[in-house]
């Protein structure tokens, strides 16, 4: 991040700026880590709130005011990016006190608010109790594109039940409600319909045959310490489909949600034919014409599970 032209400032040189009070410390965070703990004398404008430069020209409507942004410590960019921003609209006298938080706390400097104490997880970590978590179907979804050389169409499907083992060992099993299947791109066209028929006929899932697909995994390796961004498990296992079952791996996000609840979410591409859904796949048919189908389907899913 280029944030060569921008003032650096120590503990010591914000201290100074708050006692001679000409200009406004921003606290860059969230409101409600604001409201927890914050170094006195600052106002909160959240660098993530679309609204940041709107919020901050209300409490400084004058751009040649001084200003001086903090946030969390040296391992995050909030208030580099919070001093971009404002150097980019116009604000002529930006500084950062980059050591934030953590080096006022570390200077055993006195932060206000409901819990100055409590130093918080920057990201929370994964915490499973071991025991089952049971799918809650209502809430789960997973949504599919299958795509031609004009474009594709997309929908969603179902989950009938599934589980996650903590009590023993990491596992986890699904259902897939394969009659469910749905198209949304098509919404009120007569064609919805026909579509939804063709895919569920014998061409695509044959469900009349193959009602259902299961999911069994084999191995869920979690990554330990891993960003909260960024995908803390790899899952594999086997997916049974019209009949056939073949090994599948994807990385996915497990994380903790309200109410004890826990979501897996993941996305990947998949080939359909591994598993006889051949339609308009030119590894098995020539001369397709309109009727080619691209081999990949991708997928993306949200379980809920508690």
């Amino acid at each position: 991040m280029d944030t060569q032209f921008v003032e650096r400032l120590s503990v010591q040189e914000v201290q100074a700026f708050l006692k001679e009070g000409k200009g406004v410390l921003i606290d860059t965070l969230p409101f409600e880590h604001y409201e927890a703990r914050h170094i006195p004398g600052s106002e909160n404008v959240c660098v993530y709130e679309v609204s940041f430069l709107e919020i901050v020209g209300g409490i400084v409507p004058d751009k040649g005011t001084s200003v001086v942004c903090y946030g969390a410590g040296l391992k995050s960019f909030d208030c580099l990016v919070a001093a971009e921003k404002l150097a980019r609209e116009g604000y002529t006298d930006v500084a950062v006190f980059h050591g934030g938080l953590d080096e006022w706390r570390s200077a055993k400097l006195d932060l206000e608010g409901a819990a100055p104490d409590v130093v918080e997880l920057a990201h929370p970590t994964l915490e499973l109790k071991p025991r089952s978590y049971r799918l809650l179907s209502a809430e789960s979804v997973i949504n599919w594109t299958g795509r031609n050389s004009n474009g594709g169409h997309h929908g969603t499907l179902q989950l009938l039940g599934g589980e996650l083992d903590v009590a023993d060992q990491l596992a986890a099993s699904f259902t897939i409600d394969m009659t469910s299947i749905r198209n949304l791109n098509l919404e009120g066209d007569e064609l919805q319909p026909v579509l939804e028929a063709h895919l569920r006929s014998d061409d695509f899932f044959f469900t009349v045959m193959f009602p259902t697909a299961e999911f069994d995994t084999t191995q869920i390796k979690l990554v330990e310490n891993g960003e909260a961004t960024r995908p803390n498990a790899m899952i594999q296992g086997r997916l049974s489909l019209r009949g056939l079952t073949h090994e599948i791996a994807f990385p996915a996000h497990i994380r903790n949600v309200d109410e004890g609840k826990i979501n897996i979410l993941a996305n990947l591409d998949f080939d359909r034919t591994q598993w006889g859904v051949i339609y308009g796949s030119s590894r098995f048919f020539q001369y397709l014409g309109y009727h080619q189908v691209f081999d990949f389907i991708s997928i993306d899913f949200k379980l809920v599970l508690k």
